[in-house]
């Protein structure tokens, strides 16, 4: 999560993190985007399905490419003093470090994900370029024989349907492995 203040009691009600799950309760509403560079306009490239006011708040990091810098049509590239809303958990206004004040219903952010490589790599699993673990499709198996994946730590579609239906196709192919093992199949 971003370190704003004013965050925390907005999380969850009108500041969110994925636009799949929360975006259409914030359909046609002013928008806010927080993130970096071409990562964070992306995203609010995006929200513009959801509404046709949107404004990316970079907090001045990261530089966005002329391409995406065209097709944006606001960017606040100033620091983010505080977040003001309700005491409802309501979104109303993101105060910039100048003293402007962006009357917003939601904002959503990208802040990058990165797995702890900790573990994973000390049980020697193949990792893709962000850090995720490579599991087999099929039975979502890691490069190691019985280190299995689902979730945040195999794929960069961080849904938790998505982590569901991995956890569930893992947790078939432990008990078939178990089985095996036991010559019960």
């Amino acid at each position: 999560m971003p370190q704003l203040k004013g965050i925390e009691p907005l999380y969850g009600r009108s500041v969110h993190h994925c636009p799949y799950c929360d975006g259409f309760e914030h359909c046609d509403q002013p928008l806010a985007v927080y993130g970096a560079g071409d990562k964070g306009a992306g995203l609010a490239l995006m929200m513009k399905l959801w509404s046709s006011d949107v404004v990316l708040c970079t907090d001045g990091k990261g530089e966005i490419s002329a391409t995406m810098q065209e097709r944006l049509l606001v960017v606040h590239n100033e620091s983010i003093l505080q977040l003001e809303g309700t005491e409802h958990g309501y979104l109303h206004t993101i105060r910039l470090q100048s003293g402007q004040a962006l009357k917003r219903s939601a904002m959503f952010f990208t802040t990058g994900c990165v797995q702890s490589p900790d573990l994973s790599a000390s049980l020697g699993c193949i990792r893709d370029e962000k850090g995720g673990i490579i599991g087999r499709r099929l039975t979502e198996e890691s490069s190691v024989d019985g280190v299995y994946v689902a979730g945040d730590a195999s794929r960069d579609v961080l849904l938790v349907a998505v982590a569901i239906a991995e956890g569930a196709k893992a947790g078939v192919a432990i008990n078939r492995a178990l089985l095996i093992e036991d010559g019960l199949c």
